[in-house]
């Protein structure tokens, strides 16, 4: 804590919550229930000229009219796209409109095992060991692949999938 004292504990549960950085009530623009901006396709925010916004902070358009979620499966490819488009404006060529992967969740459920589901409609795909193995995965080979070549990493960073 921050005084000092230590919380012995077998668990942790982090509960704060995900939200737009406090640096976009700079921007006069529309925003969503949770403060994101709202983007167009290519991740430009509407009316106003030169800004792009991608990840926790941007609310873009995903499949069957809902919108991206605040998690690294959109936050990371809207990213790339955000830097590919603004490159693109400065350069004067075509941006890339950003269509995302659709929407999956997996859950590590401890000893009980994981559960891995697709859709909004949360269709369940796979239980118990493979969704544990697929969560696992998701963890140390997607989101934090571990990178120290400089040439993966810029090999990583070059790839781009669009939904």
């Amino acid at each position: 804590l921050s005084d000092g004292e230590v919380i012995p504990a077998a668990t942790v549960v982090w509960t704060a919550g995900m939200a737009a950085s406090p640096l976009t009530v700079q921007i006069p623009a529309e925003r969503d229930r949770q403060g994101r901006l709202i983007v167009d396709p290519y991740l430009r925010v509407p009316g106003v000229p030169d800004v792009y916004a991608a990840g926790d902070t941007a609310a873009a358009l995903a499949e069957e009219g809902h919108y991206t979620v605040q998690s690294c499966q959109h936050a990371q490819p809207m990213g790339k796209f955000a830097g590919h488009n603004v490159a693109a404006d400065l350069l004067g060529t075509a941006p890339l409109p950003f269509v995302p992967d659709p929407y999956s969740n997996c859950l590590d459920l401890g000893s009980a095992g994981a559960v891995a589901t697709e859709g909004w409609d949360r269709t369940v795909l796979t239980t118990g060991q493979e969704a544990k193995t697929l969560k696992r995965n998701i963890n140390t080979l997607w989101i934090y692949p571990p990178l120290d070549d400089p040439e993966q990493i810029l090999a990583q960073a070059g790839r781009f999938t669009n939904g």
